[in-house]
């Protein structure tokens, strides 16, 4: 059984503002341009959903399972597959005085076609994609 994945980030917000920026405004930090079924357009939360668009084009990228502001938000995760490769995500927001730890725990490997290979891809680009977030979060003002 292959591992989950766990990637952590300090952000400069409070655990309220932190969910918010990071579920929100999600099309501002997530880049598209890398990690992108269409690698333009935007990306979303919508109705329990998180969606991909460009122009009439469609992606779901996975389904929300967990909605609970502050604390944590879980959601099924497969971009460009079908429903069955699914994997399983789980933010939490955990106050560090001023700061909030943003820890991302992603598993359910053993739906994909070759779990270890798609565990690795995955521990290597979510450093990136939660800089970007932490960018965001430093740089818009409280």
């Amino acid at each position: 059984m292959t591992a989950p994945v766990r990637r952590e980030v300090l952000v400069n917000a409070g655990p309220q503002r932190a969910f918010d920026l990071f579920t929100a405004h999600i099309n501002a930090w997530w880049p598209l341009d890398r990690f992108g079924v269409f690698n333009a357009g935007t990306v979303s939360f919508e109705d329990a959903r998180i969606v991909e668009r460009l122009g009439e084009q469609e992606s779901v990228w996975g389904e929300v399972t967990l909605w609970a502001p502050p604390d944590s938000l879980g959601f099924t995760w497969h971009p460009g597959y079908g429903v069955e490769h699914a994997t399983d995500i789980r933010v939490t927001f955990t106050p560090e005085g001023d700061q909030t730890l943003v820890t991302l725990v992603h598993s359910g490997w053993e739906r994909m076609t070759d779990p270890d290979a798609s565990a690795e891809e995955y521990a290597n680009g979510w450093p990136g994609v939660l800089a970007r977030f932490a960018e965001l979060v430093n740089a818009v003002p409280a």
